[in-house]
């Protein structure tokens, strides 16, 4: 199998709302998958939708969500720079990648979903039937994306995202802009899930969704088998 060539696409956002708090990417969503891509050989690209820094969710990088992944990330320099100084994800040729990723944390709540330029990247993977892989919240990009003929993207498609249960769980619901299990279903998702916080990944096509911060590193486990399947 040839190196792959994996694009990953973070938000830019680090408000939670209204309540004066910061969010951002969840550090497991992220680490989790970078060393499941690096170890496999693949060259990885981050870009956010602003560019710059990414913002990381301070509630994941508390002692007990720490993960051999997030602690592996933090000692490493390189793994570090890839984030401080990001492209926007419009500077990029997503003809120049074989995967392309998307982690949660709840800072793309606000930042992935109906986003126009968002929506062409997704639009030109799924064109060339490349691996499309979404974790946790970061599903939401999504949202808003269409098919060639207007109807939504999701709509009829297998997918799994954090669920109203998590959000539940974790206080949150009256804080999000939207449910994002409630936003697939209205787009028309055959919408699936696991118990919560479980390891839970829906494959259909060439799309791979997981549920939550658990199921990251076997959504992009997923998206690398894929490569070798649509090739």
């Amino acid at each position: 199998m040839k190196n792959l060539n994996v694009l990953i696409v973070t938000t830019s956002h680090d408000q939670l709302g209204n309540t004066g708090e910061k969010t951002g990417v969840w550090i497991e969503e992220l680490a989790g998958p970078y060393y499941e891509f690096k170890d496999s050989g693949a060259s990885l690209t981050i870009v956010s939708t602003k560019g710059g820094v990414v913002p990381l969710d301070p509630k994941s990088e508390l002692p007990e969500w720490q993960t051999e992944f997030t602690k592996r990330f933090f000692k490493d320099d390189e793994a570090l720079e890839t984030i401080k100084n990001t492209k926007r994800v419009d500077e990029v040729d997503p003809a120049e990648f074989d995967i392309l990723f998307f982690p949660g944390g709840h800072g793309p709540m606000w930042d992935l979903g109906d986003n126009p330029k968002v929506a062409q990247l997704i639009q030109a993977f799924d064109q060339n039937d490349r691996p499309i892989g979404l974790v946790c919240h970061g599903v939401v990009a999504l949202k808003g994306v269409q098919n060639g003929n207007g109807t939504p993207f999701v709509k009829g498609k297998r997918v799994t995202s954090f669920t109203n249960s998590e959000e539940d769980a974790v206080g949150l619901s009256d804080v999000v802009p939207f449910l994002l299990e409630d936003a697939l279903k209205d787009e028309g998702a055959i919408y699936r899930k696991g118990d919560d916080w479980s390891d839970f990944v829906i494959e259909d096509g060439n799309l791979v969704t997981g549920q939550n911060p658990q199921s990251s590193v076997s959504a992009a486990r997923k998206t690398i088998e894929l490569t070798t399947i649509i090739s």
